[in-house]
């Protein structure tokens, strides 16, 4: 439980890193951010494994180049479905999933938390 607010909280400072990254994205708050990386792992978790799935023969021929797309997807939805993020695009939402994972995954790492 406490590995999971842990990763949540990083994904929130990732998502603020993302912001100050990318002039497409907007963040109201840290509590908006905090919402956003809680939509996100919710929807990675329901759907990720589908669209994978679904765009498998993509996936394949772009030797997993693809999954850059269902993240950015994910990281799109995810903005529709919280109040206090803004995200102006698909690039926008591409280039931010980008960020988002990178940094949070160099915090985990850094952390020394298994991600």
């Amino acid at each position: 439980m406490l590995l999971h607010l842990i990763h949540l909280v990083v994904t929130a400072v990732a998502v603020l890193v993302a912001a100050r990254l990318v002039p497409g994205i907007r963040v109201k708050s840290f509590g908006s951010a905090v919402v956003f990386a809680f939509v996100l792992a919710v929807l990675d978790v329901l759907l990720h494994g589908l669209l994978v799935m679904l765009a498998l023969p993509l996936v394949l021929l772009s030797f997993g180049l693809f999954l850059i797309v269902i993240n950015g997807f994910l990281f799109w939805l995810a903005d529709k479905a919280v109040e206090g993020v803004e995200v102006d695009g698909f690039g926008a939402a591409i280039l931010g999933s980008l960020i988002t994972s990178a940094v949070s995954w160099l915090a985990m790492f850094a952390l020394h938390i298994p991600h």
